[in-house]
C-alpha cells in the first residue's frame, strides 16, 4: 500500500472515530508502534498488532473496512 493510500485510510478512520467517540490507542514509541487498538466506552472493538520484532505496519484500510462492517460510517471533514 502506498503512503498516499495509507494517509487516505488513516484520515477516514480518524474522522469516523472522532464522530462516534472511539478512542485510538497506539502502543509503542513513535514510528515503532507495536499495536493499534480501537476502544468505544472502554470496550475493545478491534486492533492491529506487530508480528515478531519488526515495527507494526498499520493496515488502515482493514481497520476502516472493519469499522464500516460494525456500522460506524462517515466522519467529520
Amino acid at each position: 500500500m502506498s503512503a498516499t493510500d495509507k494517509k487516505v485510510f488513516y484520515n477516514r478512520v480518524r474522522r469516523t472515530c472522532a464522530k462516534h467517540g472511539i478512542d485510538i490507542r497506539l502502543d509503542g514509541a513513535h514510528k515503532n508502534y507495536r499495536a493499534v487498538q480501537l476502544f468505544k466506552d472502554d470496550q475493545f472493538l478491534m486492533g492491529d498488532y506487530a508480528q515478531g520484532r519488526n515495527p507494526l505496519n498499520v493496515d488502515w484500510e482493514k481497520l476502516h473496512n472493519e469499522l464500516t462492517d460494525y456500522g460506524f460510517k462517515g466522519g467529520i471533514k
